[in-house]
């Protein structure tokens, strides 16, 4: 006898314990991946816009803290920059918030208010501070984009992004020439772009500098801060220190990969968001576990007289011990598949119904994996002790 088959053999023959026992290491399981996928969102949406913009330097303000907080930056410093070597082009970008109405009559969010982050450039520069729509830009072709150019112009007009969380406002019933209420202002919905939210905001508008300044009361000469191009074959790490080394300490200059390096961390490491997440995995690690442990004591508990007569008939403890540690990798697996089946699920349902931006990777079916089984194995490890206690001479 094998103590592969005598762990199969156990299992089978508490078939309504092993499946509790499956359920719930497979209940763990979903709790991981979706921490994990919640996390991994977090992570891709904190660089979305940046994403979309073209720039190979970012000048921002030292009061940054992310795209809802950039702080501001005086234009003469992106005229300085605009002057220095290598550099071909800096474009102004303002950010911002604001109060809108969701002008439908839907019976639970219309001619509500809700906060949106705005976006202010000048629709002169539309083309060269957005990447073209064939290169995931925000717009689905370039003669939307062309459109939007012409409708950005307008003052008091705005475009809404078309991902933007439903309690803004359907796109299907809110049709171009919309008027509605932009920080207690009349404004008129002009059209739609498409980028994506993230978690630190859930609505987006785009629109002229003009327009942004009359209804976020910031004076023209404010920024959030600036995109530079260079000129083709120049380096941007040497280019950015070129600027750090001239710019007075009231600007911070990134690279690109800086930049989204950066906001990825501070997403994922330093705010609540982040912590929560990894967070809810330890913490699910934790339930599985403790859960996986009690179920093995409870089996070895029922088994040890089956146990007591093995080692009379002179099986060592190594061959218990593998016993037990079977069972566990069987429970894994099986919770495991269980698991990545109803998470795969739950995150097309998340997409769907929350618009969050959650999907699958290969490196975290591998991680997860990796943990089932440790969860299981630490457990059984503990549970295994109690088989030391199984005594030939009880069963006369």
């Amino acid at each position: 006898m094998t103590s592969l088959r005598l762990a199969l053999s156990n299992l089978l023959h508490e078939r309504g314990r092993t499946i509790i026992s499956v359920v719930g290491a497979a209940f763990a399981v979903v709790l991981v991946f979706m921490q994990l996928g919640f996390l991994g969102s977090v992570e891709n949406t904190a660089t979305l816009l940046y994403g979309k913009m073209r720039f190979d330097l970012l000048i921002t303000s030292t009061e940054y803290i992310d795209l809802s907080r950039p702080g501001s930056v005086n234009r003469t410093r992106l005229a300085q920059a605009e002057s220095a070597a290598g550099v071909q082009e800096v474009l102004p970008v303002s950010l911002g918030t604001g109060t809108w109405r969701n002008p439908t009559d839907d019976p639970q969010r219309g001619r509500k208010l809700w906060q949106l982050s705005m976006v202010g450039i000048d629709p002169g520069t539309l083309d060269r501070v957005f990447l073209p729509p064939t290169a995931g830009g925000i717009f689905r072709d370039d003669d939307e984009q062309r459109e939007a150019g012409v409708q950005l112009a307008q003052i008091d007009s705005v475009l809404l992004d078309r991902k933007s969380k439903p309690y803004f406002g359907k796109p299907t019933e809110m049709p171009p020439g919309t008027e509605t209420e932009l920080n207690g202002r009349r404004v008129q919905l002009a059209g739609y772009f498409q980028a994506g939210t993230g978690f630190s905001y859930s609505g987006l508008l785009l629109t002229n500098e003009e327009t942004f300044a009359k209804y976020t009361g910031r004076p023209t000469k404010a920024v959030s801060f600036g995109l530079v191009s260079l000129k083709p074959g120049e380096d941007a790490s040497v280019v950015a220190m070129r600027l750090r080394d001239v710019f007075p300490a009231d600007v911070q200059v990134f690279t690109r990969s800086e930049m989204e390096d950066g906001e990825r961390s501070y997403w994922v490491h330093k705010t609540a968001v982040g912590k929560f997440f990894y967070f809810g995995v330890l913490l699910a690690i934790t339930v599985g576990a403790i859960f996986i442990y009690q179920m093995m004591v409870a089996d070895i508990k029922k088994h040890m007289p089956e146990y007591a007569t093995l080692k009379a008939m002179g099986y060592r403890f190594g061959f218990l011990f593998r016993v037990v540690v079977n069972q566990a990798l069987f429970l894994a697996f099986g919770g495991y598949a269980i698991g990545l089946v109803v998470a795969l699920g739950l995150y097309e349902l998340t997409k769907l119904a929350a618009g969050i931006p959650i999907g699958m990777t290969w490196g975290r079916v591998g991680l997860v994996f990796v943990l089932t089984v440790g969860m299981c194995v630490a457990s059984a490890l503990l549970a295994v002790r109690k088989v030391r206690t199984a005594d030939p001479a009880e069963l006369f």
